[in-house]
């Protein structure tokens, strides 16, 4: 997650606020609140080692403060930085427990879906679906609107096949915000594979209508296209995307798949090629590049 400098004047004000409530005058508060500072600035320039150091210090001085549950996100996303995603995991718990048995004030509930959502966000990365189920679910506990709980809930209801509960979360999502582009999207994907090709095509029309700069949306149509073997419309698609992302590897891969649907496999075989180079693995590619000739 990005460390926006919006964000840590954020988390600067809300340290700050618990100091003064634990008694601001004191040497042991000025202490905390310079070494909160310090990690600010240390973020602010990227340096993820002096951060470090400075939160475990900075924790180590009253480790059962609340506000300690900002810091711990804070040292979660520099293990995330880092790569060491297991220590991130123990930091992110560590956040959680400090709050979760409290009488959560605005602010705290604030905090405490941060974590949830950062850990949960981990715990997806790792492919670890029902630990990140189980933070969304806790998540909307607290904040039953919460937008970006909602929209990963039901996309992993959607990878598990629980179409219901996936259509029940982006539909709430929407009339939360009509606009919500990830949600219309995850909702025609799901149409589509729900066997509603009517419902998913206009879905993505109007997709396309508000968002026609985005290579995704005429992706996604270009594979309803190719479903009905509509290969002229589905090759106009991709052509577009192409256009408006030529180094985005996920439209030569699809227009790969449309030229073996095409039986050009010489031409599919190329595409894979070029989405290599331009950074897919050869997981996504699958068998695409198995073809003979």
């Amino acid at each position: 997650m990005t460390l926006e400098v919006r964000t840590l004047l954020l988390c600067l004000l809300l340290s700050l606020f618990q100091v003064g409530r634990h008694g601001g005058g004191s040497a042991h508060a000025q202490t905390y609140q310079q070494n909160v500072k310090a990690v600010i600035e240390a973020l602010a320039a990227d340096s993820l080692d002096r951060a470090e150091d400075l939160i475990q210090q900075t924790l180590q001085l009253d480790p059962g403060r609340e506000s300690n549950a900002i810091l711990y996100r804070y040292l979660g996303e520099i293990h995330q930085r880092k790569g060491k995603d297991d220590r991130a995991l123990d930091a992110y718990t560590s956040g959680i427990a400090l709050l979760r048995h409290s009488a959560v004030s605005d602010d705290q509930k604030s905090s405490l879906d941060a974590l949830y959502l950062s850990r949960a966000s981990l715990y997806l990365q790792r492919n670890d679906e029902a630990h990140a189920l189980a933070d969304y679910n806790e998540v909307l506990t607290l904040s039953p609107d919460h937008e970006e709980a909602l929209f990963f809930r039901a996309f992993i209801f959607g990878r598990q096949r629980r179409n219901k509960e996936a259509r029940a979360d982006y539909e709430r999502l929407l009339d939360i915000n009509p606009m919500h582009e990830d949600a219309r999207l995850g909702l025609a994907i799901l149409n589509s594979k729900d066997n509603r090709p009517r419902e998913a095509m206009e879905q993505l029309n109007s997709l396309i209508l508000y968002f026609p700069t985005h290579a995704r949306h005429y992706l996604a149509r270009c594979g309803l296209y190719e479903k009905r073997r509509e290969y002229e419309l589905a090759m106009q698609d991709v052509k577009k995307a192409i256009e408006l992302e030529p180094k985005n590897p996920d439209c030569y891969i699809t227009r790969a798949s449309l030229y073996l649907a095409m039986k050009k496999r010489d031409l599919a075989r190329q595409d894979c090629r070029t989405a290599i180079r331009l950074g897919a693995s050869q997981e996504q590619i699958g068998p695409l590049l198995d073809i003979k000739k």
